[in-house]
């Protein structure tokens, strides 16, 4: 079984179990070692030898950014490579910090320093498996010691969101899940979606989890947004009147839902839908590597995930996207407050 350039082959379209399973285990792998390494540089000073001050200069937690997606990566390559020469393919990854292409180059083996790719080659590449990391997702909670963090990453297929994984240093749980093909993942019996606490080695299934919570209104329920702190026109669009309501995206989710909750954090909040504490996560700008993982994790739960024009997230274009993950009864619901 191959993924060549002339052929439809099985593992694009409907990959085997076994495969599946071991990329996820990979992915977990990855992630839990992305976090530990951060968690080296969490509140702890930040110092940078002067060469490094040189070739990355971006904020205090970069080193810690940088460190943890390159630990994502060594483990990525060790357990992925594998798999991919099995499959006579390879794994190409874009990452948050992949970026920073002069620093990779000199820390990483010049053979998986070639699998990092621009976002533009990323998006647009179709062959072999791809993979796209965050090593710290909540920068900005991790440099002020807030405990709202986590290394995430999620394998495409082809053009298909398939496994992710993400990983909360801070309690020690990993969250996976899987999409094992194109069909609606509650119309599949093999797709999955956990949580798991390493500590007790203790597994939630997410997926049971939610058929057994008893639906809320969204009057009951708390949302989670992210005010971009980097983009005072996406900020302005949140917090200023809407021509139909003539309240602010923030007033109107206020006013119908149970609370607000501002978490800084796309994939941590993404998380809290999946698992039930919140009923939906808003954010009117963020990036592909911020919301991956947790799309993989909330589709297989049964909720929803579109931009704020209610279209399915591109993938296609390394553009900014907006937004809007809600479980799935509440999704109308909050398209009918926001008339977006």
């Amino acid at each position: 079984m191959s993924i060549s350039d002339n052929s439809q082959s099985q593992y694009n379209n409907q990959p085997k179990k076994e495969i599946l399973d071991a990329l996820q285990q990979a992915l977990m792998k990855a992630v839990i070692a992305g976090g530990t390494t951060a968690m080296q540089f969490y509140q702890q000073p930040m110092s940078w030898p002067d060469e490094e001050q040189q070739t990355v200069s971006k904020n205090p937690s970069t080193l810690a950014d940088l460190q943890a997606t390159l630990s994502i990566l060594h483990v990525l390559n060790d357990y992925i490579s594998p798999i991919c020469t099995d499959l006579d393919c390879d794994f190409f990854c874009l990452g948050e910090e992949t970026h920073f292409q002069k620093w990779f180059q000199k820390q990483l083996p010049a053979l998986l320093f070639q699998k990092i790719l621009s976002s533009s080659d990323f998006v647009n590449q179709q062959k072999g498996v791809r993979i796209i990391i965050d090593g710290i997702d909540g920068t900005g909670n991790f440099i002020r010691g807030i405990p709202l963090f986590c290394s995430a990453a999620a394998i495409f297929i082809a053009d298909q969101l398939r496994i992710s994984a993400i990983y909360n240093p801070i309690r020690h749980v990993v969250y996976t899940a899987m999409i094992p093909d194109h069909s609606q993942p509650k119309n599949n019996s093999n797709t999955e979606a956990w949580e798991w606490d390493i500590s007790n080695n203790h597994r939630i299934d997410l997926i049971n989890k939610v058929k057994n919570d008893p639906p809320k209104k969204l009057s009951h329920e708390a949302i989670g947004i992210h005010l971009t702190r980097n983009n005072p026109e996406k900020i302005h669009e949140f917090l200023s009147e809407n021509p139909v309501h003539k309240k602010s995206i923030l007033e109107q989710l206020s006013n119908v839902s149970g609370g607000i909750y501002a978490f800084n954090s796309s994939m941590i909040a993404m998380v809290d839908v999946a698992r039930g504490a919140l009923g939906a996560y808003i954010n009117n700008i963020t990036h592909l590597w911020d919301i991956a993982a947790g799309e993989v994790l909330i589709r297989a739960c049964g909720g929803k995930v579109t931009d704020f024009l209610q279209n399915p997230i591109s993938y296609t274009s390394p553009k900014h996207v907006s937004v809007i993950v809600a479980k799935n009864h509440l999704y109308d619901d909050l398209i009918s407050v926001l008339k977006v």
